[in-house]
């Protein structure tokens, strides 16, 4: 494999400073196969003197009146090492992924932030690994008088076996339940009919009606395989509708299912949210799934328009099922990085702020264009470098009143695994999370002028927002695309859950050049790299904007940090209705 070429301009600072803060680890070795084996390992003690020296390059004279170029410099050397195809994509339990948690290990420590358990800076956390055999798949449809249908893995369907299992198969009779959403508080539920469930496979639609508003979508599309297996399926196929399909075409399903799926395994070694009940599961391609509406039942055309019209669906299909699939099964350990900011008033030491960035990407998979590794630059090397750039710039100022627990998540693209077992696990000094602003592929790829807080309209984080934006004449931007449900998508959800007033923060999409579209920009990296092997140091990330994001947001902590009122749900939200204060939160 030909390494990709990467910008040499800040590639050695990172990575210097990261091995010579190593020596905590022990591990010298992990720095050894890169393009920067010119320089001897045998130098690299004496480099640990040295870097300290170069280190003040960050505060050279020239910078030090302008905040964002310092952050700027920052953020680039940062993402030059975590985007860098020595950390083979970060995946998740490899090597390259042991890499970064090093490295964002050593610039906490560098920093002069506390480590918080017994493990230091790692928080280790146990997940069991499944790599799909993806032509084992089955999926075989039986009608009576009729012969038997059998699709095709890949070019037709998707299926796996039990969560966790190396195998598994099931036959059951279908019935199709729409969405398979229930809100009775919206007067929609595809289960009105009282259609029955229980010992049958549920043939549903992926995505949400319409007439839901986007924070309703956001939480039941979330939550509907839980609402399936409480009401008694054994099984899931799911079908994608041409709305889907346009947002996140089949090729894609199918790609993702070519990397490694991953559950939190429990202290008793049952696992997290795996739905044992579920003996199989698989996604169709909306071509393949005609054959699931035969005769006699609404084709599948008038399904998918009826869909459109937000109208609730549920009826037998009249088919019998026959799902299989096989995986590789292992245990392996993985880590959130955990650095802690302690705060000035004793009263809120066990309140911190919880800020978080996903550390891991998808690692080395199927080659596009010549290229297997996985960089995810933007997402989420790019996140990651703004956490590292505010802490920095925080332990510079002035002591906060609250606490600020910084965290490099891992597993995020596993099902958000690391946040969910840091909301589980808290460590010992935290008493509650007064708050999360989580950090998430800012998609910075032109001058920009706005930033965007997905789920601002839910808490009083909105209005801080607002107020820290003002002061550096950056506007604040709605939700571009609220259909999506990103709310539910990213690190900030099982905080959410626990009842956690939380901020997604993005880059927003009003250029400063006029002739620039950011919305097209981001339309076509989230189309042509999102996810490849593309999203690499070649991205045109605008440096400028991204030291101003990293200032932004480190403005943004500092403000209510120092806030004596902590972040709070508004009156009657959606989510806070249903989480927060006085509620049960759900474990997530």
């Amino acid at each position: 494999m030909v390494p990709k070429l990467t910008p040499a301009i800040s590639s050695v600072e990172p990575f210097f400073s990261f091995c010579a803060a190593l020596t905590f680890r022990s591990a010298p070795a992990l720095c050894t196969p890169s393009p920067f084996q010119m320089i001897p390992l045998l130098h690299l003690r004496p480099l640990a003197l040295t870097t300290v020296a170069a280190l003040s390059l960050f505060t050279a004279p020239a910078y030090a009146d302008d905040p964002a170029a310092l952050a700027e410099r920052r953020v680039r050397a940062h993402v030059t090492f975590l985007a860098d195809d020595l950390l083979e994509g970060r995946e998740t339990g490899t090597r390259g992924h042991g890499l970064a948690m090093n490295y964002v290990a050593a610039q906490f420590m560098r920093l002069g932030l506390e480590p918080v358990g017994a493990s230091g800076y790692q928080q280790p956390l146990a997940l069991r690994q499944s790599r799909l055999d993806i032509d084992a798949g089955k999926f075989v449809i039986r009608r009576a008088g009729s012969p038997d249908i059998t699709l095709a893995p890949i070019n037709d369907m998707i299926a796996r076996p039990a969560a966790g299992a190396a195998a598994s198969e099931l036959t059951a009779p279908a019935v199709f339940v729409g969405f398979a959403i229930h809100a009775p508080d919206f007067n929609y539920s595809d289960f009105a009919a009282g259609i029955d469930i229980r010992g049958k496979i549920a043939v549903v639609l992926a995505g949400s009606p319409k007439s839901l508003p986007a924070t309703a979508k956001a939480h039941y599309s979330r939550e509907k395989t839980a609402e399936l297996v409480r009401r008694g399926a054994v099984g899931i196929v799911s079908i994608l509708t041409p709305a889907e399909e346009k947002r996140a075409p089949w090729a894609f399903t199918v790609n993702a299912a070519r990397f490694a799926s991953m559950r939190l395994i429990n202290s008793d070694g049952s696992l997290h949210e795996a739905y044992p009940e579920l003996r199989a599961t698989a996604s169709v391609i909306r071509i393949a799934a005609a054959a699931l509406f035969p005769a006699g039942t609404r084709p599948l055309a008038e399904v998918f328009a009826a869909s459109e019209r937000s109208e609730p669906q549920a009826f037998a299909l009249n088919v019998e099922l026959t799902l299989g699939g096989r995986a590789t099964v292992s245990d392996i350990t993985s880590a959130n990085v955990l650095g802690w900011l302690p705060g000035a008033d004793p009263a809120l030491a066990g309140e911190p702020i919880v800020v978080t960035a996903h550390l891991d990407h998808l690692g080395i998979g199927p080659p596009i264009n010549g290229d297997s590794i996985y960089n995810g630059a933007l997402d989420n090397a790019l996140g990651t470098a703004a956490l590292i750039d505010a802490a920095e710039q925080l332990v510079a100022g002035q002591r906060l009143q609250r606490p600020v627990l910084f965290a490099a998540l891992t597993a995020e693209e596993k099902g958000l695994l690391g946040a969910t077992h840091l909301v589980r696990h808290p460590p010992a000094r935290v008493r509650r999370f007064s708050a999360n602003l989580n950090f998430d592929m800012p998609v910075i790829l032109a001058p920009v002028r706005d930033v965007i807080g997905i789920g601002a309209e839910h808490t009083s984080l909105g209005n801080s927002l607002a107020a820290v934006a003002g002061k550096l004449n950056v506007t604040v931007s709605p939700d571009p695309t609220p259909d999506e449900v990103v709310f539910v998508r990213s690190d900030q959800y099982p905080f959410v859950r626990a009842g956690v007033p939380a901020l997604f923060m993005k880059a927003g999409q009003s250029g400063l050049d006029p002739k620039q579209d950011l919305a097209a920009l981001e339309a076509d990296f989230r189309k042509t790299h999102y996810h490849k092997p593309s999203d690499d140091l070649t991205r045109p990330i605008h440096w400028p904007s991204a030291g101003t994001f990293a200032v932004l947001t480190a403005d943004l902590i500092r403000s209510v940090a120092n806030d004596p009122v902590a972040p709070a749900w508004k009156p009657g939200d959606f989510f806070g209705s249903r989480f927060g204060p006085g509620k049960d939160a759900a474990k997530p």
